[in-house]
């Protein structure tokens, strides 16, 4: 749930910090005062595409910061995304003249695909053109897909789809290119052969590097180990026989002086270092093996490496890796010639997916079925009585999708025919029945906050005391925010917000004050009546607000 957002220098708001309730806040205030920027803030915090155009003029960015309450979603991408587990989250962007933006979810630096990401299960925003979404087929699509949970399925026949289209693929060019194959089995066959000779292995070139430095550089080795040698241990003058000699002197010393006595000790130590030094370089040199044959053999070998390298314009690194990917091609240029066994795994592949979007299918059917009865339920409150939602699922072409589109149908009074959605509905009842939808959808996600930007324009009378009650509903399990020009909806609201626009030396700004009861009525009644507001207005206005609270005991 939101709990707080701040705004600095965002559109015409030069400083805001609003804190949010539970249950249905309405937004109102007077046409250009502002009322959707709130709304463009929030979007723009959870990752919405960044403008500088929102930055206030004069200023060089603009922020936007907003405190969520986690909720098992948001809580679960913040796990896997390598979060601190939290109760609250504070999630802030900027962006500057420049259009750079920077976002952080509780001061961790984050992009903008994760704040959208994240946005997704903290926040469901309606806008004020959501109907016109709704005259599109994919987008029908997409709501009965929602309204049924059937993000599995979906993801099935996708993986169904992919899989079924490369056998096809496969099986297309076996049996329409088998030239352009067996030209390219030829050229392939003669790069394997080229490979097999040399016989690369993973990490050959570098273990040779490796070797052939030491055995390069042999002669080099042995002389200064034996030089160690001699100066440790072996010459008259070694750091052993000093150290002893030293350790002696400092031991008759130490018998006399604790002091003279501690460094005694750390020669002690230092001798058994340069001891132990000593006899390990011995036993290294005893080891080494400076083979004059070896080091002729690792030579030819590495000329081989750069001829196959120069020869295929690769890397010697590269090399191994190439020959795979030759041999892996060969494989299944080889596989492209058995016809029939590409034809019988491209029916498999396509039965398959056939099994899962039938799954598909079937799911969607159920939830149009009771996404209709739902949104035809809601319609006769919203003065369409009689009327009715049906959803047709029309057959297609196979796609990732599945097999069919959905396609709304409606008919606005007792008697008629449904029709498309795009050839009969009027402005107001594409408005209702899209408002109607969104209740209806919202009741089932599991966002805690829900946002409608001005969904009710085309309506009006007693149809908007409808809408407000529906919203005040929905309010009564969700946190629900309304731009809204309706007093009758505005009046169904458990708080308000009034968003005013203000000039002062020809700058502008707009700002919030969160309305207590009296100036609730006095707003409404501004709502109702226009300028000049009567005792009878404002006694209307109150009115409208008590029955709001009598529909549901509060």
């Amino acid at each position: 749930m939101l709990e707080l957002l701040t705004l600095k220098d965002f559109v015409i708001v030069s400083s805001l910090a609003i804190e949010a309730e539970p249950g249905l806040t309405c937004l109102t205030g007077e046409t250009g005062a502002g009322k959707s920027i709130l709304i463009d803030a929030l979007e723009f915090v959870l990752g919405a595409r960044g403008d500088p155009g929102v930055i206030r003029e004069g200023c060089q960015r603009a922020e936007a910061c907003a405190q969520f309450t986690v909720v098992p979603r948001a809580r679960a991408w913040l796990e896997n995304a390598g979060f601190e587990e939290c109760e609250t989250l504070i999630v802030r962007r900027t962006i500057d003249l420049k259009g750079r933006s920077r976002g952080w979810i509780n001061a961790t630096p984050v992009t903008v695909g994760q704040l959208r990401e994240l946005g997704e299960r903290l926040v469901d925003i309606h806008g004020q053109h959501a109907h016109q979404s709704l005259l599109k087929t994919a987008y029908q699509t997409q709501l009965v897909d929602g309204f049924g949970a059937t993000r599995a399925q979906r993801a099935a026949v996708r993986d169904a789809w992919l899989a079924w289209q490369h056998r096809l693929r496969l099986l297309t060019e076996a049996t329409e290119d088998q030239e352009k194959l067996q030209s390219e089995a030829e050229r392939l066959g003669w790069i394997n052969e080229v490979y097999e000779e040399l016989h690369p292995e993973p990490g050959e070139w570098e273990r040779l590097g490796d070797e052939h430095r030491l055995l390069s550089n042999g002669a080099q080795i042995v002389s200064s180990i034996r030089t160690a040698l001699d100066d440790l241990s072996e010459s008259e003058a070694s750091a052993s026989t000093l150290v002893a000699r030293a350790q002696q002197a400092l031991a008759a010393a130490g018998r006399f002086d604790e002091t003279c006595a501690q460094y005694e000790s750390a020669l002690a130590q230092a001798a058994a270092v340069i001891e132990d030094t000593a006899r390990d370089l011995a036993r290294h040199l005893e080891r080494m093996d400076l083979d004059e044959d070896r080091l002729a053999e690792i030579d030819e070998r590495l000329n081989s490496y750069w001829r196959v390298s120069r020869k295929f314009h690769r890397t010697p690194e590269e090399l191994c890796t190439h020959w795979q990917e030759t041999r892996e091609r060969l494989r299944q240029i080889e596989l492209a010639g058995d016809i029939e066994g590409l034809r019988k795994a491209e029916a498999e592949s396509r039965r398959a997916y056939q099994q899962e979007a039938a799954r598909l299918t079937q799911a969607r059917t159920a939830a149009a079925r009771k996404l209709s009865e739902a949104v035809t339920a809601e319609m006769q409150t919203l003065a369409m009585a009689g009327g009715r939602l049906e959803i047709a699922l029309r057959p297609c072409e196979p796609r990732a999708s599945g097999v069919e589109s959905c396609e709304f149908l409606v008919s606005g009074h007792a008697g008629a025919t449904p029709r498309p959605l795009t050839k009969v509905a009027s402005g107001g009842e594409l408005a209702r029945i899209s408002l109607a939808i969104a209740v209806i959808t919202a009741q089932i996600t599991p966002v805690p906050t829900l946002i409608f930007d001005e969904v009710d324009t085309g309506i009006g009378g007693a149809v908007a005391e409808v809408v407000g009650r529906l919203l005040r509903r929905l309010g009564a399990t969700r946190q629900v925010l309304c731009v809204t020009h309706l007093p009758q909806v505005a009046a169904c609201a458990h708080q308000q917000w009034q968003v005013h626009k203000e000039t002062h030396d020809n700058v502008t700004t707009s700002s919030l004050k969160v309305l207590d009861h009296d100036e609730r009525v006095a707003e409404i009644a501004r709502m109702m009546g226009g300028r000049v507001i009567t005792e009878a207005t404002r006694t209307t206005a109150a009115e409208l607000i008590a029955g709001a609270a009598r529909e549901d005991g509060s």
